[in-house]
């Protein structure tokens, strides 16, 4: 496995964004490295490339852009069971803390200290992504990219409801 990696980063506050070489992500024992398939651009992304207000008071450069991916398991953690080297996966962006109250009483999707890939750390917009095990959804490999992208989007809708 290389060391570094080729992705889109917000380097600094203001406008814009970079195609640079960064480091591979680590996995931990509960992560699964993912080689990026294909993404899609949110109007979030588009916020920080911009870097309006709500960028400036939200996200902290140098950091990955984007969040809505697929791809495919490059590698897994030694207690990850869920998914394997190989899958075709998706992501739920949004990364509970498992340890709040309401984590631990089964409402993750108000966690107090939630973190969203690409906003809060580093994001999609790279040739890998590290995610925790518990935000990985094993797709069918006849999905096209282009909805297993936007599966994030549907679960968030589903949610409002």
């Amino acid at each position: 496995m290389p060391e570094t990696m080729k992705a889109v980063v917000k380097p600094a506050p203001g406008p814009g964004a970079e195609f640079r070489e960064v480091p591979v992500p680590e996995v931990g024992p509960l992560d699964v490295l993912i080689r990026v398939k294909a993404t899609s651009v949110c109007g979030t992304d588009l916020h920080i490339y911009e870097w309006n207000e709500w960028a400036q008071n939200r996200i902290k450069p140098p950091q990955i852009m984007g969040h809505e991916m697929t791809g495919i398991v490059e590698r897994v953690g030694e207690r990850v069971t869920s998914v394997k080297v190989g899958d075709s996966v998706s992501v739920e962006t949004h990364i509970p803390c498992g340890f709040c109250y309401q984590c631990r009483t089964g409402r993750s999707e108000v966690c107090q200290n939630l973190k969203i890939l690409g906003v809060d750390r580093d994001g999609a917009f790279a040739e890998l992504v590290s995610i925790p095990e518990v935000d990985v959804w094993k797709n069918e490999f006849n999905l096209p990219p282009e909805i297993a992208t936007i599966q994030e989007n549907l679960g968030n809708a589903i949610d409002t409801v």
